[in-house]
Order: structure tokens, then sequence, then C-alpha cells
């Protein structure tokens, strides 16, 4: 039976995929899984990083502060 979840093929060496298997078999799921699970994972990280990165940009370009007080003083 095909499934609508893509698939890919990588290839690791010894090592990594034997840990790989000690990761799955802790967790109590598949290897395929366990690699979905850490891709999704690094995703999030490189996710996190970029917007960190965009953040801190942000805060050094910023010219004008305005306190709480000031910036919620209209709200009722």
């Amino acid at each position: 039976m095909p499934t609508e979840r893509p698939r890919i093929q990588v290839t690791l060496d010894k090592d990594t995929n034997a840990m790989l298997i000690a990761l799955a078999e802790s967790k109590e799921c598949s290897v395929s899984a366990a690699a979905s699970n850490l891709i999704m994972e690094a995703l999030e990280l490189h996710e996190d990083m970029a917007l960190s990165k965009l953040a801190d940009k942000r805060l050094k370009e910023t010219k004008k502060w305005i306190s709480h007080e000031e910036a919620w003083s209209d709200v009722k």
C-alpha cells in the first residue's frame, strides 16, 4: 500500500546507525520514527536560531524605546 507521507533515503555510517538504533530502542519506536523526530528537532532548532538572529538584529536597529505605561496608556 503506498503511503501519503513522502519518503527519503539516507546513508549512515555504522556508528551513526548504531546510535540511531539505540535511540529508537530507548524511545520504543521504529528507527524511521526516531530519525524523523531527530530531523524535526533539528529543523526547529534552525528555525529558532534564525528567529533569534532576526530578533537580535531588530534590537540593534531599534531607535526609540517606550515604557510599558506609555505603550498601554490608551488601552482601556
